[in-house]
């Protein structure tokens, strides 16, 4: 039937009860995964009788449908041990801290020079950058139209440069 659990320890471990409520009485019925061998046919039998003579005396299905609970529960702890997933214990990592006193205070502010240096040294780069004709304006595209990769309103990729559109840029090259 594949009942319950397609893979693993506990594969096919389904089970299915099948109430049949009539007019004046109720008929029970059950499908067992064949991973569930300990479950008898006379013990699961039992159970039905159990529930249906609950359904006569009281006339509840509330009440059968609790006794058949029941009495299933019994019999597969009886049967069967809970299955137990191993866990895996947490681990604590530590990580390492800033030293403190003078120590840290010395780490923190090197951080902080080198920082200033890096800043520094990019200020002073920068201007250099930008003479051997590095752009870095986000805003301009390749062509320096004001709009990303270089296009713009009806400029159809054109430069917004003057020029004779030879494809120089007017170095004198």
């Amino acid at each position: 039937m594949q009942l319950g659990l397609p893979t693993g320890e506990r594969k096919d471990n389904g089970f299915v009860f099948l109430i049949v409520v009539e007019p004046t009485r109720i008929d029970v019925h059950y499908g067992v995964g064949l991973g569930l061998p300990a479950l008898t046919a006379s013990e699961l039998t039992t159970l039905n009788r159990a529930a249906e003579e609950a359904y006569q005396s009281t006339q509840s299905i509330d009440q059968a449908l609790l006794t058949l609970v029941q009495e299933y529960d019994t019999l597969a702890r009886k049967n069967y041990a809970p299955l137990i997933y191993p866990t895996s214990t947490p681990q604590t990592i530590d990580l390492p801290a800033l030293p403190s006193g003078p120590l840290g205070i010395l780490t923190l502010c090197g951080l902080l020079c080198l920082g200033g240096f890096f800043l520094l040294f990019m200020i002073w780069m920068l201007p250099k950058l930008a003479r051997s004709g590095i752009n870095f304006n986000p805003g301009l595209g390749s062509r320096g139209s004001g709009f990303p990769f270089g296009g713009g309103r009806g400029g159809g990729g054109r430069s917004t440069r003057g020029g004779s559109g030879s494809g120089r840029s007017g170095r004198g090259n």
